[in-house]
């Protein structure tokens, strides 16, 4: 059946997207490219090609609600379901690299390595994070560099493919039946955090891995640095978040997070 992907598009124009779609339409084994509009977009919806089929949402009620909206509808047609940004490049071949390996695999999440235009690493996996981790790194810069060591696990080798308890939702490639099972995104975030929530669902009842041995380009700016009504939503979505999880005690985070380290270690 081959591999869906969803792109939820808020105001970007053609011209935006057209890297991406023209990175995923050449791909054969992708049949079909899912376009969710959270907004009125002047292009999509009379976008013409065999492989590509629009949806216009309800309203702006998320990112994991527009990729909701595609994966309810689609998934059981798919073997993958790829949840994409629509700022994303790559090379056909680094593509078929994580479906070839994603085919010889059980788990339900696979993720390439992420990377910038200039090729430096965008560190996509990484450990479940701690309330100190994600505000230290918007309100502390100089002491989040010293916990990002380990929250990004900027002090292993990732060179071989290892199990990682969240893996960056720029990129996420599932096991279809693996997303449908996990009901998909938690519809509760508006935006941010809810890649770390169904990754870390997925790694403890599937499992995840991380394939460094492909890479992708990630076009990322980091939004909620700059804009107020992005750091609104994203401080919004880490309360969300660790009120569903833990705030101090959390043992699931721990558990996954020593799985990935203990397994790091015996590669060393």
């Amino acid at each position: 059946m081959g591999i869906i992907v969803s792109i939820v598009i808020y105001k970007h124009s053609y011209s935006n997207l057209k890297p991406t779609l023209d990175s995923l339409l050449a791909v054969a084994s992708i049949h079909k490219v899912i376009l969710v509009d959270n907004d009125q977009s002047d292009w999509a919806s009379s976008f013409s090609h065999p492989k590509v089929t629009y949806i216009k949402s309800e309203g702006n009620f998320g990112f994991g609600y527009g990729h909701n909206l595609a994966v309810k509808k689609f998934a059981a047609q798919s073997d993958f379901f790829l949840i994409c940004n629509p700022d994303i490049v790559f090379d056909t071949l680094e593509f078929k690299k994580l479906v070839d390996f994603a085919k010889s695999r059980q788990e339900g999440l696979f993720l390439p390595k992420i990377t910038y235009e200039n090729g430096e690493n965008q560190y996509g996996a990484r450990l479940l994070p701690s309330p100190l981790n994600l505000f230290a790194r918007r309100f502390s810069p100089k002491f989040s560099e010293k916990l990002d060591q380990s929250f990004l696990l900027k002090d292993f080798n990732l060179s071989k493919p290892i199990f990682v308890p969240y893996l960056h939702g720029c990129f996420m490639l599932f096991r279809s039946s693996v997303l449908l099972a996990l009901n998909g995104f938690d519809e509760r975030y508006f935006m941010y955090m809810e890649d770390v929530d169904l990754s870390r669902r997925c790694a403890e009842t599937f499992g995840n891995v991380y394939y460094p041995l492909a890479q992708v380009v990630h076009l990322h700016e980091q939004g909620s640095y700059k804009n107020k009504i992005l750091l609104k939503a994203h401080l919004k979505s880490a309360w969300q978040y660790f009120n569903k999880w833990g705030w101090l005690y959390d043992n699931n985070r721990l558990s996954l997070n020593k799985k990935c380290l203990d397994e790091m270690s015996q590669d060393k």
